[in-house]
């Protein structure tokens, strides 16, 4: 898959809006600030979240790019498979970074701003990643959105495998997309759910078909005009963000704008593909931070200030080393082919084991005149 200028800039800039968003939310550094800035806290607080839409619609925009490329070639559960395998190592391994730094530095911090300690519970919940559907607390921030995520993916794999023509899916996913803007999407009680998230999501995939034909274009169209209806009807900015990237990727996809096969610098690309390693691990810095402001006794808002410019530039580089060493190696190894295994090899290599295991601990079990003897 070709990059795209237009996603990897959207996705630069909303990657920092959101570790700014959490670093406005959590710590001692941000009550610091809000003392003297109120304003600014509120809104990072409040308007940097919004960021999230912008990743909804491209991650939207990427699924349905990926999943026509290999429309028909694999079973549904295969490819929901895949995506699952593809989301958690590197998932888990952030996971085990932030609880572990809680863990450490949990007796330096006050307040009750820091995540739980894990339970056997809370770790099958995100093993599985229903942990916001069984409203299980968050082991970090930001975890909702990989469930998210892998419950919109695994929709709109199914909707593929079950609308079989490209035009009946551009019209189921539409329908859907339509009917999140105007129901789902209205009520918060149903943001555990992908159906909630299928608005933005729903957006993206549309606008990345749109070069396929006028039809769907015209189903596009179609849906961003019941879109603006929708936000007469009840406005939310989030779904107006949602729209205009939308309208922005659809643009540039469909009339291959120039500036779209522009490519951004090595840092810069470094920066947009790793973002997601930094959106996993950022908390982190921003306890490690939080635990060295009350260990040195800060209070002013400008030290505030320093300190949570550390915490970004900390996140960043956090980020960039957990991709380099730890998420690539990992996408690495999930995407190494492997032969697969039928019942009767798995059956002769389980038993095999059993009986080498077996033997093992008759070898080593006392016989019966050596225990005479004791």
């Amino acid at each position: 898959m070709n990059r795209s200028f237009a996603i990897d800039v959207l996705k630069l800039l909303a990657a920092q809006l959101i570790v700014l968003h959490h670093l406005s939310g959590y710590g001692p550094m941000a009550e610091a600030i809000r003392s003297a800035w109120p304003s600014l806290i509120e809104h990072l607080y409040m308007d940097a979240r919004l960021a999230v839409q912008v990743f909804l619609v491209i991650g939207g925009y990427l699924a349905a790019q990926s999943i026509m490329g290999r429309r028909g070639q694999h079973h549904p559960v295969t490819l929901i498979q895949r995506r699952y395998l593809r989301l958690m190592p590197s998932f888990v391994l952030a996971l085990c970074w932030v609880t572990s730094l809680v863990w450490l530095l949990r007796p330096f911090i006050s307040g009750d701003w820091l995540v739980d300690a894990p339970s056997l519970h809370s770790v099958l919940a995100h093993l599985t990643l229903l942990q916001s559907v069984l409203d299980v607390p968050a082991l970090s921030v930001g975890v909702w959105y990989v469930a998210a995520d892998f419950q919109l993916y695994a929709l709109l794999v199914l909707l593929a495998y079950w609308l079989k023509s490209d035009r009946a899916l551009s019209l189921g996913v539409a329908a859907l997309c339509v009917a999140s803007m105007w129901g789902f999407n209205r009520f918060e009680s149903l943001d555990n759910w992908a159906i909630y998230f299928f608005a933005a999501y729903g957006l993206g995939v549309l606008a990345a078909w749109a070069r396929r034909s006028s039809f769907d274009q015209l189903v596009l169209g179609a849906v961003l005009l019941l879109g603006e209806e929708s936000l007469w009807f009840e406005p939310r900015i989030r779904l107006a963000l949602a729209l205009l990237t939308c309208l922005v990727l659809a643009y540039v996809s469909v009339n291959n704008l120039k500036f779209n096969r522009i490519q951004l610098g090595r840092i810069s690309t470094l920066l947009v593909d790793s973002a997601y390693a930094m959106f996993l691990t950022h908390f982190g810095m921003i306890v490690v931070f939080s635990a060295s402001w009350e260990h040195w006794q800060l209070s002013s808002p400008s030290a505030a200030l320093w300190m949570s410019g550390l915490a970004w530039m900390a996140s960043i580089a956090v980020g960039v080393a957990f991709h380099v060493w730890g998420e690539k190696p990992l996408t690495a190894w999930v995407n190494q082919p492997r032969a697969a295994l039928d019942v009767q090899q798995i059956r002769s290599t389980f038993s095999a084991t059993l009986r080498h295991v077996l033997s093992r601990m008759a070898a080593l079990w006392p016989s019966r005149s050596s225990v005479a003897k004791l």
